[in-house]
């Protein structure tokens, strides 16, 4: 009987360890499993905050542009309203400048008829001596004058213009590149595109924009 009980024993405790060991390795199993679930988490937020940091570079990188762009745009903006505000003072003083020729030759005419009047009553055709044509000469001379030299005037205008609108770097083509950061518009695109610095203030060009003044 005692050997009955012993073998008894015996089996029970080998069946309790089995049945520890099968319950300790699906314990490992699943511990290695829940360790391999947290990594891949890990991994993915990982994933996901480098995501996010590039998102947020990216959005930076918009608004700076956004910011140069609107920046740009005012800069054109107040390039085109001087030079409209430079052409509607050319056409000013242009007009104001055939407004004096017209009335300097209105005085003139008031002048020839007093001093036709001044003679008696008598017909201008019968003055047509040396004097009235000295006279006749001479006004015309002043007219002639006056009007060369307006447009004297404004060949000299419209000549500084187009030299002031002229690239800063080569004097052949039109300026019509816009620097930044400093906002000069005064190389063509030729020059703009191999430039690095401006060359009205010598700063270094972070960037050009084309403007089209055609």
């Amino acid at each position: 009987m005692e050997n009955v009980r012993v073998d008894l024993e015996e089996k029970r405790k080998r069946q309790a360890r089995r049945i520890l060991e099968a319950i300790e390795v699906g314990m490992i199993k699943r511990l290695r499993a829940k360790e391999e679930e947290i990594a891949k988490i890990g991994k993915l937020n990982w994933a996901l905050e480098q995501k996010v940091k590039s998102l947020c570079v990216e959005n930076q990188i918009w608004r700076e542009l956004a910011q140069t762009n609107e920046a740009t745009a005012n800069a054109l903006r107040t390039n085109l309203e001087q030079v409209l505000a430079q052409f509607k003072d050319e056409r000013r003083f242009n007009d104001e400048d055939a407004a004096t020729v017209v009335a300097a030759g209105a005085d003139l005419m008031e002048d020839a008829q007093s001093c036709c009047g001044s003679t008696g009553g008598v017909d201008v055709d019968d003055l047509r001596g040396n004097e009235g044509k000295d006279m006749e000469a001479g006004w015309r001379r002043l007219g002639w004058g006056a009007k060369d030299k307006e447009e004297e005037e404004g060949k000299t205008k419209r000549k500084g213009w187009t030299k002031s609108r002229m690239c800063r770097e080569c004097g052949r083509e039109e300026s019509c590149v816009l620097m930044l950061p400093c906002r000069h518009l005064c190389v063509c695109t030729v020059c703009g595109s191999s430039l690095n610095t401006c060359p009205v203030c010598r700063s270094f060009k972070t960037g050009s924009v084309h403007v089209n003044l055609s």
